[in-house]
């Protein structure tokens, strides 16, 4: 009677792992890649916050609320959020000229940050859009690769 007690047990603890494991269909794997879409989302954010503190706070502060009428704002920026190819292209090549962010108008150059590399942009993109009440998700390398090689000189 043991034995038997013994085998139910591992059976059903065998049938629980499989199940809860996800074995090999297609909801398992979904499961596999949105895990690993959520890591990579935390791996940009922590490299990004580095990138943005060296890069970026001094005008935009750490907060991400700008300097008065100086430099615009990154929290909540429609600006920002509204063309995240040409936000990649900003943080990689500067600006020049007036921008209106929020219904505010902006006119003070940012320097070209040429030497950052696509997924130094994509790392400082993908925090600056997911922090301060922004929400944008992970913005991939392979995304920001393309949108560097088509920006506006």
């Amino acid at each position: 009677m043991k034995n038997i007690s013994t085998v139910i047990s591992v059976f059903f603890g065998v049938l629980l792992l499989t199940s809860a494991c996800g074995g090999n269909n297609q909801s398992g794997n979904q499961k596999e890649s949105s895990n690993a879409d959520n890591i990579k989302l935390k791996q940009y954010i922590v490299q990004g916050q580095r990138l943005y503190t060296t890069y970026c706070v001094a005008c935009h502060q750490k907060d991400g609320s700008g300097l008065a009428q100086l430099y615009p704002p990154l929290a909540k920026a429609d600006y920002l959020l509204a063309d995240q190819s040409r936000a990649a292209c900003i943080i990689k090549n500067g600006i020049q000229g007036e921008i209106i962010v929020n219904g505010i108008s902006y006119n003070q150059v940012m320097n070209a940050n040429s030497n950052l590399t696509p997924l130094e942009v994509a790392e400082i993109l993908t925090y600056i859009s997911n922090s301060w009440g922004n929400d944008a998700g992970l913005i991939n390398v392979k995304e920001v690769s393309k949108w560097l090689n088509n920006c506006d000189s």
